[in-house]
C-alpha cells in the first residue's frame, strides 16, 4: 500500500514539475493550461448541480413513497386497534365478573366456616370433654375401690 502512495506522489511531483518548467519555457501555455483547468473544473460543477438536482429528486420520491406507505398503513391499522381495543375491553369485563363471583364466593366460604365452627364443632368439643371428664371420673372412681 504504501508502495502506490510513493508512486502516486512521484507522478504527481513529476506533473506538477512538467507543467512549472512547460509554464516558465513557452508563455502561451500558462494561458493555454488556465483555459483547459476553467473547462474541466465547469464540466466537473456540472456534473456536481446534476448530482445534487438527482439526490434531490430521490430524496423527494422517497418522502412521498413513505408518506404514501405510511397513509396506507394507518387506513390498516386503525381498524384492527380499534377491534383490539373491543376485543381487550371484553376481557376486562369477564375479568371484572370473575373477580367479584371470586369475592362472593370467599365471602360465602367465609360465613360457612363461622356456621360450622359456631353449630358443629364447638358443641363436639364440649360433649367431646364432657365424655373425657366422665371418663376419667368413672377410671377415677373404679380405682379407688381397688386401693
Amino acid at each position: 500500500m504504501k508502495k502506490w502512495i510513493g508512486i502516486g506522489l512521484a507522478v504527481i511531483a513529476l506533473i506538477t514539475i512538467a507543467f512549472i518548467v512547460a509554464a516558465y519555457l513557452y508563455p502561451t501555455f500558462r494561458e493555454a493550461t488556465r483555459d483547459i483547468a476553467i473547462v474541466i473544473l465547469a464540466v466537473f460543477q456540472m456534473i456536481g448541480a446534476i448530482l445534487t438536482a438527482a439526490l434531490l429528486i430521490a430524496i423527494l420520491y422517497v418522502t412521498f413513497y413513505l408518506k404514501r406507505l405510511t397513509n396506507n398503513t394507518v387506513k390498516t391499522v386503525m381498524p384492527k386497534v380499534d377491534l383490539l381495543t373491543t376485543k381487550l375491553d371484553t376481557v376486562i369485563e369477564n375479568t371484572q365478573s370473575i373477580t367479584a363471583n371470586i369475592k362472593d364466593t370467599t365471602a360465602s366460604v367465609g360465613t360457612t366456616t363461622n356456621y360450622v365452627a359456631e353449630q358443629v364443632v364447638s358443641p363436639m368439643i364440649r360433649v367431646s370433654g364432657l365424655i373425657a371428664g366422665v371418663r376419667a371420673a368413672a377410671t377415677f372412681l373404679a380405682r379407688r375401690g381397688e386401693q
